[in-house]
């Protein structure tokens, strides 16, 4: 028996439902290709920064284009060998340590630029705060270009340290950080590539999804969302082909 399109009945709510459904599913599908695509971008870059050479900073700051993320870039200073920072809860290999982020203070620039020099190691105990030995002298260190983005899921960047040093931070954003210590910096960061250190551990692939992860809830996503309809289609035919064969 089929059904006569003239008696077919739409329950109003169950297609709204279904409609509103679909359209999350779907969005969420083009959400994690958009986020598969950011990421491909993302390992380009960084995979092109491993071709570079080093240009120095000034010159780049006198063009007219923004440096890049992962660019590589040289400058010469000297750390702030009282003052830095430790970004908590940075794993490696399944062991707690820290991000060291030095203050290079150089002519070339008007304000501290934040120098990312490695991981290193936690002490077993949360109360101790790691101290480390900055290199006093003058030097040309090269870097990549980093620009911090805040994490949304952290609340209090902070830990109470007030006059305390080395000091202990959930994340590392420049503006946040300047507002809060008074020291002026510069709006990017650098990842230390030469020279290296001892005692740090420097690991600067993207520790982020893969983009194929993303294509492949993207296209969970949009299963769901075909899933969805064919139910609902399935169920309204049924609920339609009941009714009519129930109507003398």
């Amino acid at each position: 028996m089929s059904l006569k399109r003239s008696n077919i009945k739409i329950p109003l709510v169950a297609s709204l439902v279904t409609l509103i459904a679909i359209a999350i599913l779907v969005k969420l599908g083009f959400w994690q290709l958009e986020r598969a695509q950011l990421k491909h971008q993302l390992f380009a870059d960084f995979a092109d920064a491993q071709t570079q050479q080093a240009r120095p900073i000034t010159q780049r700051l006198a063009s007219d284009t923004e440096l890049a993320r992962f660019e590589l870039v040289s400058i010469k200073g000297r750390f702030d060998t009282e003052r830095y920072f430790l970004i908590d809860n940075q794993l490696v290999d399944g062991r707690p340590g820290y991000h060291v982020i030095g203050l290079l203070k150089s002519q070339q620039l008007s304000g501290y630029l934040p120098v990312n020099l490695g991981w290193i190691a936690a002490p077993r105990s949360r109360t101790e705060i790691p101290t480390v030995a900055l290199p006093a002298q003058m030097m040309t260190v090269e870097g990549l270009v980093r620009k911090p983005q805040a994490n949304q899921f952290i609340s209090h960047v902070f830990e109470e340290q007030d006059g305390i040093w080395p000091k202990r931070v959930q994340e590392f954003i420049p503006k946040t950080i300047a507002e809060h210590t008074g020291i002026r910096l510069t709006p990017y960061a650098i990842l230390l590539v030469q020279p290296q250190l001892d005692g740090f551990l420097q690991q600067w692939e993207p520790q982020v999804m893969e983009p194929t992860k993303h294509q492949a809830y993207a296209v969970q996503w949009f299963s769901l969302a075909i899933a969805c309809l064919v139910v609902y289609l399935v169920v309204l035919y049924k609920l339609n082909k009941t009714k009519q064969e129930e109507t003398p």
